[in-house]
């Protein structure tokens, strides 16, 4: 059993619909039904009633509900408690995404360590949804990841604290031996086709996208031929030459630096963002989690 099942029951009790709540919980519609079907499968029984639109629960899926939604309670209470029980004090616990961990981790480490006095790190990746839960739950102390102001975490201000780390940004990227006309991206009568690498359903760059970006993805001039949950994945296959995709720019840097990769100019493709940390303005490790903010607020 995964508690993540229990997680995907109730948010798509909640809304209904197998593709909100795939979004909501930013896993593919493909993994999510999966999920679903696996903890039906577990259970037993069938839980919701597919043949109805918007679709519904069955009799047991509603007498399921209330258990599992006190089984989600409980547990995070008891990891969070657990975690504030046993908290090696000497170790700082950080969840990033794998983007961050592979391309800043590491010089962010040295720094908090030499500038900041922790004596030791454990890193933890996930997606922005699972970081999230892990901060509040306590099973972390300090989360990093993207922010965008039309994409922000929503964290009560009152109980988190945020810093900015460092700026960075979506671009557009093509494979460096695949040309690219950009006047005929947004030319509203290019007959021109690229194609296109997206983020899956539900990845928080891809709303992203969609959000800023939505008039070129509309055009037929990008079309899309692989989808990929990983920032890495999707730097990979720009520089293999499978299509054009939108990278952090941090990411982006050593395929450019290689030789591989090539940023689109036209500025209408970039979206600013910023690198952010965020912790619980009590917990138990307030004295470490303080040290390494001040390196970021001090000016």
């Amino acid at each position: 059993m995964d508690l993540r099942w229990f997680q995907d029951f109730l948010t798509l009790a909640e809304c209904g619909q197998f593709t909100t709540a795939a979004e909501l919980r930013h896993v593919s519609q493909s993994a999510f039904s999966r999920r679903i079907q696996s903890l039906e499968t577990w259970a037993g029984t069938a839980l919701i009633d597919r043949s109805r639109f918007p679709l519904r629960l069955t009799a047991a899926g509603e007498q399921f509900r209330s258990n599992a939604a006190e089984i989600v309670r409980k547990v995070v209470d008891a990891r969070g408690d657990a975690g504030v029980a046993s908290h090696e004090g000497a170790v700082l616990r950080v969840a990033m995404p794998h983007c961050l961990a592979t391309s800043h981790f590491p010089g962010w480490c040295a720094r908090w360590k030499s500038e900041g006095g922790v004596g030791s790190l454990r890193l933890h990746v996930g997606n922005v949804h699972d970081s999230v839960e892990w901060l509040a739950a306590g099973v972390v102390d300090l989360l990093v990841c993207f922010r965008h102001a039309a994409e922000d975490i929503q964290l009560d201000p009152q109980a988190y604290m945020r810093t900015g780390m460092a700026p960075d940004g979506l671009r557009l990227y093509r494979p460096a031996a695949m040309p690219v006309d950009e006047a005929a991206l947004y030319a509203s009568d290019s007959a021109a086709r690229y194609p296109y690498v997206s983020y899956a359903q539900g990845a928080y760059f891809r709303r992203l996208v969609e959000l800023a970006c939505g008039d070129l993805l509309q055009r037929p001039v990008l079309e899309r031929v692989c989808e990929t949950d990983f920032v890495d994945g999707a730097r990979a296959l720009v520089s293999a030459g499978v299509g054009l995709a939108w990278l952090p720019e941090s990411s982006a840097k050593a395929g450019l630096d290689a030789g591989e990769i090539v940023a689109v100019k036209d500025r209408r493709s970039a979206i600013p963002m910023q690198i952010c940390m965020y912790a619980r303005r009590q917990g138990p490790a307030q004295e470490p989690v303080e040290r390494v903010f001040n390196l970021y607020t001090k000016r």
